[in-house]
């Protein structure tokens, strides 16, 4: 996808699938290490330009190779300088990570921002994060012409992969799966009260994707109120453990994921839950293992449970749903890469000066023919003359414009020259200069 005069794009990176969780925490940038980083990669010219995508399941480096990187393996000095910047010997991540340039640097970040190499196939948060390191490596002005409709790309296609399969339309996760149970169990969460046992992140993840639905009734009880109350700031209300059983028949919906190593939840406090509600259903999701609720809940009349195999099976069943979109949304994938690529390669500065000559030469000869048919007294001598004066001036006028996209020794700068001038003279490149 690059010509021989341009830098190709480059990418290294370590992820979930290759590096052990202890090397990715020592991997892993900070906002003011990614600038500190990206800044001293364009320094010492191995990047004209760099953007880098840092979560917990991954740390990558894009970039396109910057003058200093003209000679050996440019992903390979990428990779030392990753590891001197770290702290970390080289011989230690260069065998746990991944190296990509050209097409397929631009394939994997694709794949990346559609949720196709995610630890959760086809989770959405992945698109917000690249977004997030596109926007502040552009912000802290580290992007250019390349980077900029490279990254823009990225986004556009993770999202068209979003609207256009169903890569992400089931849940996998347990709380997913528990929110969706509950969606259809009660059509309308706004005027459910849900009562949530625990203060954890399986907890939180649930109380988020509560209040996310536009459930406006919920509490939270907790062994340590100060936990609760850390979680209802946004909205709910945090009661003590006490008063568990006591909240119980108040709520439609009690949702489990307590540490507890016996049921918080009897059956004897579901009963005397039910009797008070006079024959309104209750529901009881329980996402702890072990169990926090006494499976013979589900023995009585309009108590309902729903415990954490049931769960994983539908999120089973969803994971392999999802799989099945993985070609469809590969195919889309590919589409936005052919986009890119013929974008990328009409920036080529050969393609540019070859068109930007066949446009000046086009002009020269429909001025000539113009001009030679009023001058119809001039003999062919002096026609030819001024033919070849026509020709001097367009090859006078053009040099320093062909200079100019040369002469950089900056890939990123002759890009955006060559950008510049296909916009200026409304250059039609062929794709065989």
């Amino acid at each position: 996808m690059s010509h021989p005069d341009e830098s190709p794009l480059l990418l290294v990176g370590w992820d979930f699938r290759q590096t052990p969780v202890e090397l990715r925490e020592r991997l892993a940038f900070s906002p003011e290490k990614i600038e500190a980083a990206i800044l001293r990669l364009r320094e010492e010219g191995l990047l004209s330009e760099g953007v880098i995508v840092s979560t917990c399941n991954r740390s990558e480096v894009y970039g396109v190779r910057g003058p200093a990187a003209v000679e050996g393996d440019p992903l390979l000095a990428l990779t030392g300088f990753v590891s001197e910047f770290h702290g970390l010997p080289r011989h230690e991540i260069e065998s746990v990570g991944y190296r990509h340039m050209g097409a397929d640097a631009v394939r994997h970040l694709f794949r990346v921002t559609a949720g196709l190499e995610s630890l959760a196939l086809g989770e959405h948060q992945i698109i917000g994060q690249v977004r997030e390191a596109f926007r502040f490596a552009s912000s802290t002005g580290l992007t250019r012409t390349v980077l900029n409709r490279l990254f823009q790309k990225a986004i556009e296609a993770g999202k068209r992969v979003r609207n256009e399969t169903g890569l992400n339309s089931r849940p996998i996760s347990i709380p997913g799966v528990a929110i969706e149970l509950a969606q259809k169990i009660y059509e309308d969460l706004a005027p459910r009260r849900f009562l949530i046992l625990g203060a954890g992140e399986t907890s939180s993840i649930f109380f988020d994707l509560l209040v996310a639905r536009g459930a406006r009734h919920i509490e939270v009880v907790n062994r340590t109120l100060e936990k609760a109350e850390a979680l209802c700031q946004r909205a709910g209300k945090a009661y003590p453990w006490e008063q568990l059983a006591s909240r119980i028949p108040h709520v439609d919906v009690v949702v489990s994921a307590t540490s507890a190593t016996e049921p918080v939840i009897t059956r004897e406090d579901a009963h005397r839950a039910v009797a008070q509600r006079r024959g309104q259903p209750l529901f009881f999701l329980d996402l702890g293992i072990p169990r926090n609720v006494d499976p013979k809940v589900a023995d009585l009349d309009n108590a309902f449970l729903y415990a954490v195999d049931d769960l994983q099976e539908i999120a089973e069943r969803n994971r392999q749903e999802r799989q099945r979109e993985v070609v469809p949304a590969m195919a889309i994938l590919e589409e936005e890469l052919q986009d890119f690529t013929a974008w990328y390669g009409s920036l080529a500065v050969v393609p540019t000066i070859t068109a930007l000559r066949r446009k000046f030469e086009s002009i020269r000869e429909a001025e000539f023919d113009r001009s030679l048919e009023k001058l119809n007294h001039l003999s062919p001598g002096d026609r030819e003359k001024i033919r070849l004066m026509a020709q001097s001036m367009v090859r006078s006028l053009l040099r320093r414009p062909t200079e100019a996209l040369k002469e950089t020794d900056d890939p990123t700068r002759r890009l955006e020259r060559a950008e510049a001038a296909q916009y200026l003279f409304d250059l039609d490149i062929d794709p065989k200069d």
